[in-house]
């Protein structure tokens, strides 16, 4: 279901050119190219021929790059006037204003940046802390994430805290409008999304929507 409505929401913006950051195994990518739709994405240097075989298979450019450190403008060789970051942000180990800010500079004007994120204030996380629970794990000197994380997640090479879940922060509505409006974008859209199939679930978000397990923010480039 939420990779159906995250789809909707890219196709509703109604622009033709696409950069997924960070697309995974391509799939919100491959269905834009499906609908007719101009595609590119970013992906990080490490183990690149591995993870994005997908895209030879789909004619789909990726440009090898880091979040946090490329030019967007050097790198990605395409116009883009929507950039996409999906579930991803809450993985960041780094200030999330520098990916924006780089994709605020290479956007065409009136262009957008879509980002979805869990919710920090979501309902399952407001259950687990009320039955004495943590939303993260105890913190330990030293953890092996493997190589390929610890490149992908910390290009400085120094080790920093880890977990399982690999959740660094988790973000709330009102935290990611303050950071795109820092950016310099203006917010068209911010909202809760509820993907939960609990009947409780959705009874509670139908009417106490910020507990919705999902954020979704849309910030448009003035023109």
């Amino acid at each position: 279901m939420r990779y159906q409505n995250t789809l909707r929401d890219l196709l509703d913006l109604e622009v033709s050119s696409y950069c997924e950051l960070g697309p995974g195994g391509g799939e919100i990518s491959i269905a834009l190219k499906e609908k007719g739709k101009n595609v590119c994405a970013l992906e990080a240097p490490w183990d690149f021929e591995a993870r994005t075989a997908w895209a030879k298979e789909n004619s789909i450019t990726v440009y090898k790059g880091e979040f946090f450190t490329s030019d967007f403008k050097s790198v990605i060789a395409e116009k883009v006037e929507c950039f996409s970051l999906i579930h991803c942000i809450a993985h960041f180990r780094f200030p999330p204003h520098l990916v924006l800010k780089q994709a605020i500079d290479k956007l065409e004007k009136g262009g957008y940046f879509y980002l979805s994120t869990v919710n920090g204030g979501s309902l399952d996380r407001v259950l687990k802390l009320f039955r004495g629970g943590a939303l993260t794990e105890e913190v330990k000197e030293y953890v092996d994430m493997g190589e390929e994380y610890r490149q992908y997640c910390n290009p400085t090479g120094r080790y920093m805290i880890w977990d399982s879940w690999m959740h660094v922060k988790e973000y709330r509505a009102y935290e990611l409008k303050k950071i795109f409006e820092a950016v310099g974008f203006e917010v068209v859209q911010l909202r809760h999304r509820n993907n939960f199939q609990h009947w409780k679930s959705k009874l509670a978000c139908f009417f106490w929507p910020h507990l919705a397990e999902e954020i979704i923010i849309v910030g448009r480039k003035p023109q």
